[in-house]
């Protein structure tokens, strides 16, 4: 019996673009002139295109536009592949099985011409199994129809499709803008939208084909396989001796027709091919089972029921009465279960600052003969939780910050990177001295979970959720794709949490998750948690717990289990814009909404420049560093925390006049590294650093410099006045960003001494104010530890004209592969004629390229299409520079030869050349461990961030009114940026958001109404008519004074805030009381 083998499936791809949606009008659109769809064997094609995967359709748009509140207008639609596949002779007769990591969001796979299944769920990977409808003989056609359609400003977009044999797959839809044929109207997937999962459409993920023979190791895709692969965890730890015992279960399908006797064989080998132990399992009788033509889905038949609608046509409505539903399948089809145990091992253990891996070939052997084989990358690691310690990783503490990441992870120009710039992307985070990634909504691809497993960066997955709890069938859609997601990553070291929802869920719903988890990933180490849990009862259901902006964080979580902060510091800024003083504008150019405002169409939510970005930064990290357990406040509660987010992207975007991106990011959208990542650098240092922030090419005060235009609200947003004024730049505040052991700075300019900063704000930012930036020359930063020793510096110097362009080409370690897929990057920097950087440079850099490649250009925050705009430098032959740098990007053809960059900017000019590289272009390729590692080292572990007593009296500011969440039924209002405060046991907040989140669910018991010019609010309920006025310490309750604690007032955003807890009682069946077990006022109508 022939042992099989994996290949990849990349090459020799046609594509085409559908533009055309639903699905059966696709199919329609694009049948030849001999009336055949494309899945047909004698399809005709006309206007294809050649590809190799994995591919992203919709690059060519993606950032193009300005930025919606929907997210970036990428094209959705439906798109077709078509390839070939010919099993070779050594492989004829076995199992043929296809992998896809992958599609966002629907696959709909056809081989010769027949439906061989569906998956539509746009996460996780999933198989199916090819082989009965294989022809050994010849080539064999494989055709994909995929769509990317999904919600936000859209007509309508795919929907699941109900598993009954008179339902045409792909034939449901969920209605948007427009409504849909009743008979056709389904259920959408909730995570499928576009603002929170920005849908970058086509096959964007690794495609693989196993040969398997016909006893053989099944493969960990649930989706459509219904098979869980083999599950790798370590056990018994002794980590101070350094050793651990290896587990091994595996799933074996046997479709010979025969019983047989069979075991698994374990090889454990470090990435350097060196083997560290081997054992087996004991011999088991495996009994045949017969190969059936496998289902087109595995979606539960139960889970819709039919209807008859008026006009008489059959419509399947789903079922979402929970108790009628049955239990999420997770058993596997037809399988043998066997499992090996290892001999106490001598194991480096992967960790954080040492990321070692193994490679563990798991071979099958049948009545004696060898029949298949599986090499498994994965890592071994304790971890624990200490309600003193926090996240106990190989039994030492770890601080996890880092960043919310949306799971595309697109970049500008390119759409989905290809693995080595995975790895890139991993070791930037680690520059910026974080260790954490959050995925928000939707799971991380295998690719981005494999470079975090290299590069020692722990990951917190979900599954799929956008902002609340659902029911029936959309929830049930999560615990499957639940399930799917276990099984795909449960051998990934870097996996420490699975996220069960992006916003609070039931105790029943907790329990459920969790269930999933302990069925299928009971060893791993690993919390199932959830965000914004605030009740005990569904607390004590998790492992974990998700808080967002610090609300409701509280010791007593915490002593049941980690606390994370998910996603704090929601501020944009462009990376183009340094601070108020930096020419051309002296000022951020937007269209401001002002303090507390409103997300609206055409109006930027925030006017921060990088400056103030920095700033916020701080006060945010700050925030929850001190919160940390074991941190300066006493609290107790964190064990790790996530910005919002690592990259600019193209999610839903609050710049919505001047932006074509979210602009939350540390690097920008082709990761340009932004001036907010020196500030997480140092602020996330566990040894001593400091940056000055800014530059030091501030102009002389003369002429227009430091003009800038004086703005004044209009009632909807600040507009300019036809007025100008002028910055005082010989008074302006310098910020030094100090990591946590600094407790002094000393700043000096050109040598002399202009300050001396002990008192921190915000824990890291070090003020110096009254500075004269017109000042040329060089300024130096000094920081001081507590004991008075210096530890850190940090310069920046006054830099001349730009006189040179500097290019610098970045390719895989083996050079730009001509395989038509990879790609390179080339770092521009405008410098001086000494080479250094001209930080106010933005002026245009033209190219020409030539070679055996494809220029696709570079990217520029600001610059996009809208209406008669065109600015946007997606795809073309030129860019801007950022503060005197950018980067542009060049996919390989499948042709070998030499390529030509040359940049001209001014008459400045420069170029390189370079060469690609010969690759393999066969339709089917050896699969290999790709990727750039980490250099690990043999050192043992250490805890950072203990808490410095000296330095926590110096920078920590305790706060005056703790921060109190106030909860309408369970959920919390937006409160246009006003905190809710805990004043000495009273609950002060913007009521009238309150009010209004009350009315969408008890309109009838109440109504108010404020007067906005005479700043009074006036509550109707039942009996009593109550009355709250600016500036008087009482409420008028029929008339009769009613003593509050203070005044209500007029906040910055211009929201009426007064104490929410005195007023709500008075409601109709509302009860309102202070929840000290998880630190929140609940306001709940008694229904």
């Amino acid at each position: 019996m022939k042992e099989g083998k994996v290949f990849c499936f990349h090459h020799g791809w046609h594509f085409l673009l559908a533009d055309e949606f639903p699905m059966q009008k696709a199919l329609e659109k694009h049948k030849d002139k001999n009336g055949r769809c494309f899945y047909e064997l004698d399809y005709i094609e006309e206007n294809w295109e050649r590809v190799t995967l994995p591919h992203t359709f919709n690059d060519t748009d993606l950032f193009r536009d300005r930025i919606k509140d929907a997210g970036s207008g990428q094209k959705r639609t439906a798109v077709f592949y078509r390839n070939y596949l010919t099993v070779p002779k050594e492989y004829c007769g076995q199992k043929v099985l296809i992998e896809f990591e992958g599609i966002r969001q629907t696959c709909y796979l056809y081989v010769n011409g027949k439906m061989v299944g569906y998956v539509e769920n746009g996460v996780a990977p999933f198989g199916f199994d090819l082989t009965p409808f294989i022809d050994y003989d010849k080539p064999n056609l494989i055709a994909v129809a995929t769509d990317n359609t999904a919600t936000r400003e859209t007509d309508f977009c795919i929907a699941e499709t109900p598993n009954k044999p008179d339902v045409i797959p792909g034939s449901y839809l969920f209605p948007q803008d427009k409504e849909v044929d009743k008979a056709c109207e389904g259920v959408g997937y909730f995570w499928n939208c576009n603002d929170f999962n920005p849908s970058v459409g086509g096959i964007t993920r690794p495609v693989k084909i196993h040969f398997k023979s016909q006893i053989y190791l099944t493969l960990p895709l649930y989706s459509n396989l219904m098979t869980k692969g083999t599950y790798i965890y370590g056990s018994d730890f002794d980590i101070q001796n350094g050793t651990s015992k290896i587990n091994v279960e595996s799933e074996i399908r046997n479709e010979s027709g025969k019983a047989v006797k069979a075991y698994i064989e374990v090889i454990i080998k470090n990435i350097d091919g060196e083997e560290v132990t081997h054992f087996k399992s004991d011999e088991c009788v495996v009994n045949s089972t017969s190969a059936k033509i496998p289902p087109l889905s595995i979606t539960p038949t139960d889970a819709y029921i039919a209807e008859i609608l008026p006009d008489g046509r059959k419509h399947y409505t789903a079922v979402n009465d929970e108790s009628k539903l049955g239990e999420t399948v997770t058993k596997s089809l037809n399988v043998t279960e066997v499992s090996a145990v290892s001999d106490t091992t001598k194991l480096n253990f992967w960790s954080i600052a040492n990321p070692f891996l193994y490679r563990a070939e798991v071979r099958l052997f049948a009545d004696g003969e060898l029949c298949d084989s599986e090499i498994i990358e994965t890592g071994f690691r304790k971890v624990g939780y200490d309600k003193d310690r926090g996240v106990l990783l190989n039994d030492v503490p770890v601080w996890l910050r880092g960043y919310a990441q949306r799971a595309t992870n697109e970049w500008a120009t390119i759409g989905i990177a290809p693995e080595w710039l995975k790895d890139v992307d991993a070791m930037l985070i680690k520059e910026s001295n974080a260790n954490h990634i959050r995925f928000m909504h939707v799971a991380g691809s295998k690719a981005d979970v494999r470079s975090f497993d290299r590069h020692g960066i722990v990951c917190t997955q979900p599954a799929g959720d956008k902002e609340r709890e659902n029911f029936g069938r959309q929830w049930k859609q999560r615990v499957e794709l639940m399930r799917d997601v276990i099984i795909a990553f449960r051998n990934s070291p870097s996996i420490l949490f699975w996220e069960a929802g992006n916003n609070s869920i039931n105790k029943e719903h907790m329990a459920e998750m969790r269930a999933i988890k302990d069925k299928l990933d009971p060893s791993g180490g690993r919390f199932m948690g959830c965000r914004t849990l605030n009740t005990e009862d569904v607390i004590e259901e998790s492992e974990f717990v998700g808080t967002m902006l610090n609300r409701h964080a509280a010791r007593f979580t915490a002593e049941h289990g980690p606390i994370m902060e998910t996603e704090y510091l929601r501020e944009e800024a462009p990376r183009r814009i340094w601070d108020d003083f930096s020419p051309p504008d002296f000022d951020y150019k937007t269209k401001w909404g002002g303090k507390g405002g409103r997300k609206q169409v055409g109006i930027d939510f925030y006017d921060m420049t990088s400056e103030d970005l920095a700033l916020a930064s701080a006060k945010g990290y700050g925030e929850f560093f001190n919160d940390r357990i074991g941190g300066a406040s006493k609290k107790d509660y964190y064990s790790g925390c996530a910005a919002l987010c690592w990259t600019d992207s193209a999610q839903h975007g609050r710049q919505a006049y001047s932006e074509n991106a979210r602009m939350s990011g540390r690097v920008d959208a082709v990761r340009n590294k932004k001036q907010s990542f020196d500030v997480f650098r140092v602020m996330q240092s566990p040894k001593s650093a400091i940056k000055i922030f800014g530059h030091r090419n501030y102009p002389k005060a003369d002429g227009d410099n430091y003009k800038y235009n004086v703005k004044k609200f209009n009632g909807t947003y600040w507009e300019e006045t036809g007025e100008t004024d002028f910055r005082d730049a010989h008074n302006k505040t310098v910020y030094v960003i100090g990591s946590y052991d600094i407790a002094k700075i000393v700043l000096k300019v050109n040598g002399r001494e202009v300050g001396v900063c002990d008192k921190p704000i915000y824990t890291f930012v070090f003020p110096f104010p009254n500075i004269d930036i017109t000042e040329s020359g060089e300024i130096t930063a000094y920081g001081y530890d507590c004991s008075g020793n210096l530890v850190a510096n940090d310069t920046i110097k006054t830099v001349g004209k730009p006189s040179q362009i500097h290019l610098t080409l970045h390719t895989d370690t083996n050079g730009l592969k001509a395989d038509g897929n990879d790609v390179a990057y080339v770092d521009i920097e405008v410098t001086d004629e000494n080479g250094d950087i001209c930080p106010l440079c933005y002026d245009k850099i033209d190219f020409e390229f030539s070679g055996d490649g494809v220029f696709l250009g570079g990217y520029n925050s600001g610059k996009f299409d809208f209406e008669d705009k065109h600015e946007s430098v997606i795809h073309k032959n030129y860019v801007y520079a950022e503060c005197g740098t950018n980067r542009v990007f060049i996919r390989s053809t499948e042709n070998v030869g030499k390529l030509k960059l040359k940049a001209n900017m001014n008459g400045i000019t420069t170029e390189i050349e370079f060469e690609s590289v010969e690759t393999k272009n066969d339709t089917l390729t050896e699969c290999t461990f790709d990727g750039i590692y980490e250099d690990c080292k043999n050192d043992a572990d250490r805890a950072e961030f203990e808490a410095i007593e000296e330095i926590d009296k110096i920078k920590y500011i305790p706060e005056s009114e703790p921060y109190c969440k106030i909860l309408v039924n369970g959920q919390e209002p937006d409160t246009r940026g006003v905190r809710s405060l805990n004043k000495n046991g009273r609950i002060w907040g913007a009521v009238i958001c309150i009010l209004e989140r009350l009315k969408t669910e008890w309109s009838e018991h109440f109504d108010f109404e404020y007067n906005s010019d005479e700043k009074i609010l006036t509550l109707k309920s039942g009996e009593y008519v109550v009355t709250a006025e600016c500036g008087r310490t009482h409420l008028l309750v029929n008339g009769n004074e009613n003593l509050m604690d203070g005044e209500p007032y007029i906040s910055d955003s211009g929201q009426f805030v007064m104490e929410v807890s005195a007023i709500a009682s008075y409601i109709d069946g509302v009860s309102a009381w202070y929840d000290d077990k998880v630190e929140v006022f609940r306001i709940e109508t008694k229904q």
